[in-house]
Protein backbone atom coordinates (compact mmCIF):
# COMPACT_ATOMS: atom_id res chain seq x y z
CA UNK A 1 0.00 0.00 0.00
CA UNK A 2 1.46 3.35 -0.97
CA UNK A 3 0.75 6.41 1.15
CA UNK A 4 1.02 9.80 -0.49
CA UNK A 5 3.05 12.39 1.37
CA UNK A 6 0.36 15.03 0.99
CA UNK A 7 -3.07 15.50 2.47
CA UNK A 8 -4.40 14.62 -1.01
CA UNK A 9 -4.52 11.00 0.18
CA UNK A 10 -7.82 9.55 1.38
CA UNK A 11 -8.83 11.39 4.57
CA UNK A 12 -8.42 8.31 6.76
CA UNK A 13 -4.78 8.04 5.62
CA UNK A 14 -3.82 11.71 6.02
CA UNK A 15 -2.47 11.02 9.52
CA UNK A 16 -0.53 8.01 8.21
CA UNK A 17 1.12 10.23 5.58
CA UNK A 18 2.05 12.76 8.27
CA UNK A 19 3.58 10.10 10.53
CA UNK A 20 5.45 8.48 7.63
CA UNK A 21 6.93 11.86 6.63
CA UNK A 22 8.03 12.53 10.23
CA UNK A 23 9.68 9.11 10.51
CA UNK A 24 11.39 9.43 7.11
CA UNK A 25 12.92 12.71 8.30
CA UNK A 26 14.75 10.86 11.08
CA UNK A 27 17.63 8.66 9.94
CA UNK A 28 17.61 6.82 13.29
CA UNK A 29 13.97 5.67 12.81
CA UNK A 30 13.34 5.21 9.08
CA UNK A 31 15.36 2.00 8.52
CA UNK A 32 13.32 0.17 11.17
CA UNK A 33 9.85 1.47 10.23
CA UNK A 34 7.16 -0.51 8.41
CA UNK A 35 3.60 0.15 7.33
CA UNK A 36 1.18 -2.46 8.64
CA UNK A 37 -2.17 -1.51 7.17
CA UNK A 38 -2.49 2.18 7.98
CA UNK A 39 -0.37 1.88 11.13
CA UNK A 40 3.34 2.57 11.39
CA UNK A 41 5.37 -0.01 13.34
CA UNK A 42 9.00 0.43 14.33
CA UNK A 43 11.01 -2.61 15.43
CA UNK A 44 14.60 -2.06 16.56
CA UNK A 45 17.13 -4.90 16.78
CA UNK A 46 18.23 -3.56 20.20
CA UNK A 47 16.75 -1.21 22.78
CA UNK A 48 16.87 2.34 21.35
CA UNK A 49 18.55 5.19 23.21
CA UNK A 50 16.67 7.39 25.67
CA UNK A 51 16.66 10.20 23.09
CA UNK A 52 15.18 7.95 20.42
CA UNK A 53 12.48 6.68 22.79
CA UNK A 54 11.64 10.26 23.76
CA UNK A 55 11.34 11.19 20.07
CA UNK A 56 9.04 8.22 19.45
CA UNK A 57 6.78 9.26 22.32
CA UNK A 58 6.74 12.84 21.06
CA UNK A 59 5.63 11.59 17.63
CA UNK A 60 2.78 9.65 19.27
CA UNK A 61 4.20 6.12 19.19
CA UNK A 62 3.43 3.66 21.98
CA UNK A 63 5.40 0.58 22.99
CA UNK A 64 3.60 -2.73 22.47
CA UNK A 65 5.42 -5.30 24.63
CA UNK A 66 3.51 -8.25 23.16
CA UNK A 67 4.75 -7.48 19.66
CA UNK A 68 8.04 -5.88 20.75
CA UNK A 69 7.33 -2.90 18.51
CA UNK A 70 6.68 0.81 18.73
CA UNK A 71 3.31 1.44 17.09
CA UNK A 72 1.40 4.49 15.88
CA UNK A 73 -2.27 3.91 14.95
CA UNK A 74 -2.35 7.00 12.70
CA UNK A 75 -5.97 7.65 13.66
CA UNK A 76 -7.15 4.27 12.31
CA UNK A 77 -8.38 1.99 15.07
CA UNK A 78 -9.42 -1.62 14.72
CA UNK A 79 -10.64 -4.20 17.19
CA UNK A 80 -7.80 -5.69 19.23
CA UNK A 81 -6.16 -8.51 17.28
CA UNK A 82 -5.59 -10.82 20.23
CA UNK A 83 -3.81 -13.95 19.09
CA UNK A 84 -3.58 -12.67 15.51
CA UNK A 85 -0.70 -10.82 13.90
CA UNK A 86 -2.02 -7.91 11.77
CA UNK A 87 1.00 -8.33 9.50
CA UNK A 88 -0.62 -11.54 8.23
CA UNK A 89 -3.77 -9.64 7.24
CA UNK A 90 -2.36 -6.33 5.99
CA UNK A 91 1.20 -7.25 5.13
CA UNK A 92 4.04 -4.90 5.87
CA UNK A 93 6.16 -2.65 3.73
CA UNK A 94 9.17 -0.49 4.53
CA UNK A 95 8.28 3.18 4.61
CA UNK A 96 11.16 3.89 2.26
CA UNK A 97 9.13 2.09 -0.46
CA UNK A 98 5.79 3.69 0.43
Amino acid sequence: MAIAETDQAAPEYAETARVVAAVRARADLAPYARLVGAWVWIEFPEKPSDETRAALKELGFRWNPGRAAWQHPCGVFRRHARGHDPRLTYGQSPITDA
